[in-house]
């Protein structure tokens, strides 16, 4: 590679656990760059998405350009993280696509953070046209850059965060062999730029899908959990001057009315389209909208639109309730909100059910028994539904989108909505061994909290 460029390394501090050791990894990894002779070197700490912008614009506007680009912290799914626990922060993928990374000829880019290779790097890689590298395992830190050597606490030179396999992925067996010391670090995965051809979206498993899913209230927690939530009246009721609007008709003669972010062939409106005044379906793919206009083409309270990237294509204040039923863990999260939020009424909500991934704990093995049962059970009242649910799942095509679309830590999303709208709490509704379903009510939407945005 052509040294014609700086070495960028940032790491954060303040994010969760291991802050202290952090700069000692990154300093460790800048003087091997010394060592190898590289003279322009940039080290820093950053504990926001401002930070990471602000790092990035001083190089841009020295004329400077990266060769290499190092992050040293903590990620997930869709990348490093920043802030703290309380109140994270994350780019979204359109956040990072919006950039402008002076990055040199033939640069490349380096994520030392736990599941970095799963989706993030190829991601990075294709955006920035630049070659990624990260690490398919979570990452722990280490005295040795070749094999586990426990660092505990330490924080003095030279330390390392390496991947490799542990408790969470492999079991107490991995454990057992970190600590005896034979667990080899591992080697970190390196992405090519690589182009998306359409895969990315719901558009090769429209017909899969729209035959799974012809009536939403199969998914019977989802619904009921939904069903409980869903206003049953506009939520400007609670501004005493909108109780009637230009005509003089009372808003409560008209029902609610309701967007669906990620609506697929639009099932759920469907179900709910005789309680609503209006439902509006949005969605990315084209195919799975063009099904559901079929669907709903004799149901004139409903319609269907394309939207590209977290822009809303709608007026202020025109929803009373926001719904995202499993498609939110794929949403730009914090550029989404701020359009919700703005397209939201006072006193309206936002309402998701999502599938999030995380090993069960053994204290959770009574309600994971419990789960389970009524899972089986539904699965054989709803037999149609179950044989085309498992052709949907290993379909190719499916397999291929969820590439580009990973499912979300309970944790990541946890962490974020319960930061975002302060006093409410996620819900757990079914528990599987590595997965479960959750979901969330924001409570009136303007008492939420705003991240600064750092797109245009």
């Amino acid at each position: 590679m052509a040294d014609d460029g700086l070495v960028l390394i940032v790491y954060t501090t303040l994010y969760r656990k291991g802050g202290n050791q952090f700069p000692v990894v990154a300093e460790t990894l800048a003087d091997e760059k010394r060592n190898g002779g590289r003279a322009n070197i940039v080290c820093r700490a950053v504990e926001s998405k401002r930070d990471v912008l602000k790092e990035i614009a001083a190089i841009r506007d020295s004329g400077q350009t990266i060769s290499e680009f190092h992050f040293v912290g903590h990620s997930g799914m869709y990348g490093p993280m920043f802030g703290t626990v309380a109140f994270p922060e994350q780019f979204s993928p359109y956040e990072w696509e919006q950039m402008d990374i002076p990055f040199a000829e033939s640069a490349s880019a380096y994520f030392h953070c736990c599941r970095s290779a799963r989706w993030f790097a190829p991601f990075f890689a294709r955006t920035f046209n630049v070659k990624a590298f990260g690490y398919f395992w979570y990452t722990t830190f280490s005295n040795s850059r070749t094999r586990f050597a426990s660092a505990g606490e330490n924080t003095e030179k030279p330390l390392y965060t390496i991947g490799c396999k542990g408790r969470k992925s492999h079991g107490l067996l991995a454990t057992l062999q970190k600590r005896l010391g034979f667990m080899p670090a591992e080697v970190m995965k390196s992405f090519e730029p690589s182009a998306v051809d359409g895969a990315d979206t719901y558009n090769e498993v429209a017909e899969l899908y729209d035959t799974a899913f012809a009536d939403i209230r199969v998914r019977r927690d989802e619904w009921k959990w939904l069903n409980d939530h869903l206003p049953s009246t506009p939520g400007n009721l609670e501004r005493p001057d909108d109780s009637s609007n230009a005509s003089g008709l009372d808003v409560r003669d008209r029902g609610i009315d309701v967007l669906d972010i990620g609506c697929g062939n639009g099932a759920l409106l469907n179900a709910v389209a005789d309680r609503i005044g209006s439902g509006v379906g949005v969605d990315e793919s084209a195919s799975i909208l063009d099904r559901a206009r079929i669907r709903n083409s004799e149901i004139l309270n409903l319609r269907f639109e394309l939207i590209k990237g977290p822009v809303l294509p709608f007026p202020d204040d025109s929803f009373d309730a926001v719904i995202s039923l499993m498609s939110f863990r794929y949403l730009d999260w914090d550029p989404l909100l701020l359009e919700i939020k703005r397209v939201t009424r006072p006193g309206g909500k936002l309402l998701i059910v999502d599938m999030v991934t995380v090993p069960v704990a053994v204290r959770e093995y009574p309600r994971l028994f419990v789960d389970k049962l009524r899972t089986i059970k539904n699965q054989k009242a709803n037999a149609r539904f179950d044989a085309a649910l498992k052709k949907l799942v290993s379909h190719p095509d499916w397999k291929k989108m969820l590439e580009y679309n990973p499912i979300r830590s309970e944790h990541e999303m946890k962490w974020y909505l319960e930061s975002r709208f302060p006093g409410q709490k996620m819900e757990i509704l079914n528990m599987a061994w590595n997965s479960r379903i959750v979901a969330f009510d924001s409570g009136p939407v303007e008492k939420g909290l705003d991240a600064e945005l750092s797109y245009p």
